[in-house]
């Protein structure tokens, strides 16, 4: 599928920006890119140079670039590779859609990382169990981001300690008041600082749900100790069967960009106003259920994960209904009108609504008062990665972008390219020609995502730093633990370059021994009992398959209809009824400002 410049759109575009996205379809060919039909510019027509050259199959040379088609420097996430895309000119959903793919290997942990992670969690319970508490027993268990592999590098630790009767999975009665709770925490923050795990430790006791947060002295990772909040387990088992076993390929991914998209601008804490990771995921999910091509059946979602990415940031930043609809991911997804559900706040009417599918009662962004904040990030991430990819396009067909307010946008930053103005030149214009910032090499690095995300070097230091100590050993002593270092990946796990650079040369070529390959996400023994305000007490199931056709769906084996994708006439309407239905309820018009190209059938 080659690069969509677009028939007549339905709506002129803003800033300058058309849409040159197009979603993968099943067909492996694509067109030759100097079919391409030029972008408007100002009236003028310029010849495309690259459109004399046929577009070729060859692969970009191993030549090392330190600084992208625009002399942007490269991205963390794209140093060492190769060129974005297949050929000389390749489509570049495929473009976009490879570099989302690399992002999320760099940003997802390492085996060392993830262990590290582990023996965090391993070293609270042995905390726990110095404590020596007479006929109860504290249990620690993670719910957060760690236990749904959903976490970034830089992701706190949450954790929830579990005080239950000697023997039993009831929760200790004596342990069950807020006061007995804060007096706890008091308690296990003086133990934390005796044994060594860290060497500060904040106490908020008056919080709706008290808290210990304090940083684990070895590795550096925040941790949350919450006491007997068990919400938490359920919401995380949720995640977990998306991810997992609903979207398997493509909502980590998405996510992942999400979550460092609004972590790199302090919007990812619920505390100050913004999205936490439950929400992150929920939203995703609605978004995905939604969508009229994934509830078809008709799109392969990994190949398309920067489209979705590109679709989300438009959905929830320029077309959703924040004042009246609500998001509801239980029955396949809907949306539902939030009077009907006593989720409107008339003084914040512009709030976020998104239940809780483990308790409908409960409005999971409630406490996001900065959603309009994040409204206007999202729609100008949207915006950005546009003016990116409109850019790089021009620059491919004239050398560089015909659109000023684009070149500005894609060149580097002034400082590199400043030329010196004339003390004589009365009118402030530099008297030497304009200086080409782009590069005429085919084969330079091209960033889209780092036109909205960064990744710090403090943040790739703090990741070497832990997978350098890892290597040490010094976790391993400290808990009596094999000492067993990683130069390879298990199956199914992520190698980045975080990883390849940090192990040191002389570690041995094996893998995690099976004594270390201990499972990063702590879970409550069968039988206890997690109870939400509309439940009556039943028992959570482990499987999380049929946990989640149980709590979202009820008896309904199949609840989402996938039609066949044919090219009736009929099946076509169908489609188009989906996509004006759902622009309708959402912002009350029927554009689709994202040209969704259709599966060759459909054509």
């Amino acid at each position: 599928m080659t690069v969509s410049t677009g028939t007549a759109p339905k709506e002129a575009p803003k800033n300058g920006v058309e849409d040159y996205i197009g979603l993968a379809d099943s067909s492996s060919e694509s067109e030759a890119s100097d079919k391409e039909t030029s972008p408007a510019a100002a009236g003028t027509k310029r010849k495309a140079p690259s459109d004399e050259q046929p577009d070729t199959d060859e692969q970009a040379p191993s030549t090392s670039y330190e600084k992208c088609y625009n002399g942007q420097p490269v991205p963390p996430w794209l140093q060492g590779k190769r060129r974005l895309g297949k050929g000389s000119k390749p489509p570049i959903n495929d473009m976009l859609n490879e570099e989302v793919k690399h992002f999320v290997e760099f940003i997802s942990p390492t085996d060392e990382e993830r262990q590290m992670r582990q023996w965090v969690i391993d070293r609270i319970q042995r905390v726990l169990n110095s404590m020596k508490m007479v006929d109860v027993e504290a249990k620690a268990f993670c719910f957060g981001s760690f236990s749904t592999n959903l976490f970034l590098p830089t992701s706190d630790i949450d954790m929830t300690v579990m005080i239950y009767d000697k023997g039993t999975t009831r929760v200790a009665s004596r342990y069950a008041t807020r006061d007995s709770v804060r007096r706890f925490l008091y308690t296990l923050a003086h133990e934390l600082k005796r044994t060594g795990f860290a060497s500060k430790c904040e106490v908020i006791a008056n919080a709706r749900v008290p808290i210990i947060k304090t940083h684990e002295n070895v590795t550096g990772y925040a941790v949350d100790i919450s006491v007997n909040a068990d919400s938490g387990l359920g919401s995380a088992r949720v995640q977990k069967s998306f991810s997992e076993h609903v979207y398997p390929k493509s909502l980590r991914g998405v996510v992942l960009v999400i979550k460092q998209f609004l972590s790199q601008r302090g919007m990812n804490e619920v505390y100050t106003g913004g999205l936490g990771s439950y929400a992150i995921t929920l939203l995703v999910v609605s978004f995905l259920q939604n969508h009229p091509r994934v509830r078809s059946g008709g799109l392969d979602l990994y190949e398309n994960l920067g489209v979705l990415l590109t679709e989300f940031f438009e959905l929830y930043g320029k077309r959703f209904n924040y004042d009246n609809v609500g998001i509801s991911v239980r029955d396949s997804g809907h949306y539902f009108d939030k009077r009907s559900r006593n989720m409107l706040n008339h003084g914040q009417q512009y709030l976020l609504a998104i239940e809780d599918p483990c308790d409908t009662s409960n409005d999971v962004t409630k406490g996001t008062y900065g959603i309009s904040r994040i409204k206007q990030t999202f729609a100008g991430a949207y915006d950005l990665i546009n003016n990116a990819i409109y850019a790089y396009h021009q620059t491919r067909k004239f050398g560089e972008p015909i659109n000023d307010t684009l070149k500005a946008t894609a060149a580097a930053a002034p400082d590199s390219h400043s030329t010196k103005r004339s003390k004589n030149n009365k009118g402030g214009k530099s008297n030497k020609k304009s200086v080409n910032l782009f590069n005429d090499d085919p084969w330079a690095p091209v960033s889209f995502l780092s036109s909205i995300l960064m990744i710090g070097q403090p943040v790739v230091t703090a990741r070497q730093r832990v997978i350098a100590t890892f290597h040490k050993g010094t976790m391993q002593r400290l808990l009596g633990v094999p000492y067993q270092p990683i130069s390879g990946n298990r199956q199914g796990s992520t190698s980045n370059a975080i990883g390849s650079v940090s192990a040191p040369p002389s570690s041995p070529s094996s893998n995690l021994t099976p004594a270390l390959r201990t499972a990063p996400v702590s879970e409550p023994e069968n039988n206890i009992e997690v109870t939400s305000d509309d439940s009556d007490g039943d028992t959570i199931r482990d499987d999380d398959r049929a946990m989640l056709r149980h709590l979202l769906y009820g008896a309904n084996d199949d609840p989402i209809e996938i039609p066949s994708d044919s090219d009736d006439d009929d099946d076509n309407d169908h489609r188009d009824n989906d996509t004006a239905t759902l622009s309708h309820m959402l912002h009350g018009t029927s554009d689709d400002p994202i040209e969704i190209q259709g599966d060759g059938d459909d054509e």
